[in-house]
């Protein structure tokens, strides 16, 4: 039997379809994939060269980073303490924590008058944080009643020991000495020199109040200064 035009048309048309299908087919397979980046470990193998042996070494990437420069810090360079008139002192293992007072003169009555509202600094002796000896003196009472605390300003200067802190403030500062020595003299034997080799204090007290024949006597010399 021949087939009729309209048959050909069929089967042609027929081809022509499965032949553009076999065409598309063909170029996206040779259409190359865009790379994907992997995150897990690489492995290669690598030969060592004494023992011939092959071994597989496993590399992770590394994660991006961004590298910053943290200043270091610098600590400030220390600054003298200015030396000044004492204006408090401090004794915790005591428990004396009073005025300080420097009269503008050395007359007897007007340090005695100073003596009423808390310790004097001899106004001749060295500042606090001065070269030399500073001298710092207060009353001592063990009354039952007392109603002016200036006082009992040094009480209980004689239970200080060596190595005991005394702490002398200014405006401007806090001085640390350390007790040297504590000592009971009689009165008329009391010597007390400015002169010192480092920068030092005495504190003085009578050993009962109104009394005048004894002193109680702490030297300490200066280990540290801090401004405040």
């Amino acid at each position: 039997m021949t087939p009729t035009a309209q048959q050909l048309t069929f089967g042609l048309s027929t081809l022509a379809i499965f032949a553009v299908l076999a065409a598309f087919l063909v170029a996206i397979d040779f259409v190359p994939e865009a790379p994907v980046e992997s995150t897990r470990p690489s492995i290669s193998v690598v030969e060592t060269p004494a023992t011939g042996n092959r071994v597989a070494s496993t590399t992770t990437p590394a994660p991006a980073t961004t590298a910053q420069t943290v200043p270091t810090p610098v600590a400030p360079e220390p600054q003298p303490v200015e030396a000044q008139s004492p204006v408090r002192i401090v004794i915790d293992e005591i428990g004396i924590d009073t005025p300080v007072l420097t009269p503008a003169s050395t007359d007897v009555e007007v340090l005695d008058r100073a003596l009423l509202n808390g310790a004097v600094h001899y106004p001749d002796s060295p500042l606090a944080g001065e070269g030399g000896n500073m001298l710092i003196f207060g009353h001592s009472s063990y009354l039952p009643v007392v109603h002016n605390k200036a006082y009992q300003a040094f009480n209980e200067l004689q239970k200080l020991t060596p190595g005991s802190i005394i702490s002398v403030y200014t405006e401007k500062g806090r001085f640390d000495y350390k007790v040297d020595r504590v000592r009971l003299a009689r009165a008329e034997e009391v010597v007390i020199s400015f002169d010192a080799p480092k920068p030092s204090l005495t504190l003085a007290t009578c050993n009962t109040f109104g009394a005048k024949q004894e002193r109680w006597i702490a030297t300490a010399t200066l280990v540290s200064s801090t401004s405040i």
